[in-house]
């Protein structure tokens, strides 16, 4: 019991575990609902304007730029141009316009985003990954996302907006998203949502945890598909991983498996979303919706004493603003919705970014007018059937080909080995 608490003090905060874990209390939360409200006593309440704030000035990160190619704007969709009349007075100069073009929206597209915002049948609340233990920097919001209950189409729906998007922040000008929360707390976060994106939010959990690889193997692993690259990766990872947890031998846990479905143990599963170097911060995203829908597949198809006894461990780290009853309404809505699936989404869209410097900081310049339409279209409007999620059968595992751990004197080249974010390749 040592070991573990003693390593829990080294590891640095995986924040996709907020992704996992927080969807499960908020999309899968049915299950609190059915199994008793003594469970929701042990959920801390933070007032939003003063979770996350630093005394210090906020860290900003400043990862390699994205590998992938900067797409060519194209053109807004019809259905998003606005007006091509000349307006009777100058229009305003939109935020962010310096950098990147921006969409001016019609009168009549600001009042449907500004009515859906108070649509008492789509229920939103922002997941945030922080780590307030943080003992250095500010305590940036690096994991944000949208869990979204849409009662009118019957749809579970998460939304990933992504940390590097250069922003407007109410009261202080521009910053990276992930910036906000440590400026002023969650709400001035939920303020910077709303100014830039026109999405109103006023609930949120945040997770600040030490616990992914141990929560993955409470799940007994995952089963995900990785090609020959991802595994070699993902190993690569593990190696760095293994480095800043003090692990002398750096080879352990690695994946020894042929391409394909892979059981993955907790720690495997951390090497595998943390992988971005093969090809970019967006394909890491999706790795992350993978790990998610196979976390949520695998937890609704769990028996209820062993939900109960994941939650029971689960619920001291999570912080939230809602009520138990606001959480048990929630959880009945979207039992209600018996949905096999998630919907996903990610900010910024293709089509509307360019990636760039600001303050010699790496950002994402988006045309941040068309992004809040494509997202309110998506949050209250899509009614796409989504992907049921299916549980693969692993690949047999390999024989280690590693030495005796005993034996080992040198590691393997191991990427992300610098100190920071576990999740930071």
């Amino acid at each position: 019991m040592e070991n573990g608490a003693k390593n829990k003090k080294k590891l640095h905060p995986a924040l996709i575990a907020v992704i996992v874990l927080a969807s499960i209390i908020v999309v899968a939360a049915a299950v609190v609902a059915i199994l008793g409200t003594n469970l929701l006593n042990r959920i801390n309440r933070t007032d939003p304007s003063e979770a996350l704030v630093s005394d210090q000035t906020p860290a900003l990160t400043d990862e390699a730029p994205d590998m992938t190619p900067t797409p060519t704007r194209s053109p807004a969709p019809a259905s998003t141009q606005a007006q091509t009349e000349t307006p009777a007075t100058p229009r305003p100069t939109l935020p962010i316009s310096e950098f990147y073009e921006q969409t001016y929206l019609t009168d009549e597209q600001l009042a449907k985003m500004e009515a859906d915002s108070v649509d008492e049948n789509v229920i939103n609340v922002l997941l945030i990954g922080g780590d307030r233990r943080a003992h250095s920097g500010g305590y940036n919001s690096d994991t944000m996302m949208i869990a979204t209950v849409d009662k009118n189409n019957g749809r579970l729906k998460l939304t990933s907006l992504m940390r590097d998007q250069l922003v407007m922040i109410p009261g202080i000008g521009y910053g990276k998203l992930n910036s906000a929360a440590a400026r002023g707390g969650v709400q001035l976060l939920f303020d910077t949502i709303y100014e830039n994106f026109h999405v109103k939010i006023d609930k949120y959990v945040m997770v600040d945890l030490y616990t992914f690889v141990e929560i993955i193997d409470k799940m007994g692993g995952v089963t995900l598909k990785l090609t020959a690259e991802e595994i070699s990766a993902a190993n690569d990872c593990i190696a760095g991983l293994n480095k800043q947890l003090g692990v002398d031998y750096l080879w352990d846990g690695f994946i020894f498996a042929d391409p394909g479905p892979v059981q993955l143990t907790g720690k495997q599963a951390l090497g595998y979303v943390r992988i971005r170097k093969i090809d970019s911060e967006f394909v890491r995203v999706e790795r992350q919706y993978a790990l998610l829908g196979t976390v949520f597949a695998k937890f609704m198809r769990m028996g209820a004493t062993k939900q109960y006894d994941m939650l029971y461990d689960l619920l001291p780290y999570v912080e939230t603003n809602l009520t138990n009853a606001q959480i048990v309404s929630i959880a009945t809505a979207a039992l209600s919705l018996n949905q096999k699936g998630i919907l996903f989404c990610r900010l910024p869209i293709e089509g509307l970014y360019q990636n760039g410097k600001w303050e010699k900081h790496f950002v994402f310049f988006c045309d941040l007018p068309a992004q809040s339409l494509k997202l309110n279209e998506f949050i209250y409007d899509n009614a796409d059937e989504p992907k049921a999620i299916k549980l693969s059968e692993p690949n047999p595992s390999l024989p280690p080909r590693t030495p005796n751990p005993a034996g080992v004197t040198e590691s393997p080249d191991a990427e992300g080995t610098n100190s920071g974010s576990l999740l930071d390749g």
